[in-house]
């Protein structure tokens, strides 16, 4: 008996200290598909936080649509406030930090300066990505779109 209650008390304590383990803040605590495999998706701007405020209806994030490929390949496809003109950036995107942060590195507009932005991940389920720039200036929830 008293071996049967060690073994539940070490059990209990295990199961209510799991969750400080996150690797992500907003989760998830275990997932059976590869972080590369989560990222790699065709995702939408559903929130964007600028500076703390709300901008997801601003024309320039709500018509984002960013291509994330498994070879590391990144496209994002952006809507000028301007002209209304649709265009894309290409670059790359990688996970470093054991998966805790991601870079994703693109070109102007012209093609030729590289310019590379370093993101906190907070969520990364399959249908759901959170970001924050390491400066806390931007915070993207993104889900996926076809």
């Amino acid at each position: 008996m008293n071996k049967w209650l060690l073994t539940l008390l070490v059990l209990v304590f295990a199961a209510g200290t799991l969750p400080s383990c996150r690797k992500y803040e907003e989760g998830p605590n275990i997932s059976l598909r590869t972080k590369r495999a989560r990222v790699t998706n065709n995702w939408a701007i559903q929130s964007a936080l600028v500076d703390g405020i709300e901008k997801s209806q601003d024309p320039y994030w709500a018509k984002q649509k960013h291509y994330m490929y498994s070879d590391g390949k990144y496209i994002v496809t952006i809507i000028d406030p301007v002209t209304l003109e649709a265009r894309n950036v290409q670059g790359n995107w990688k996970l470093y930090d054991s998966g805790r942060k991601i870079a994703i590195t693109t070109k102007n507009f012209s093609g030729n300066i590289d310019s590379t932005n370093d993101y906190n991940i907070l969520k990364l389920y399959n249908k759901q990505f959170w970001i924050r720039k390491l400066d806390n200036s931007i915070e993207l929830h993104m889900v996926p779109f076809e």
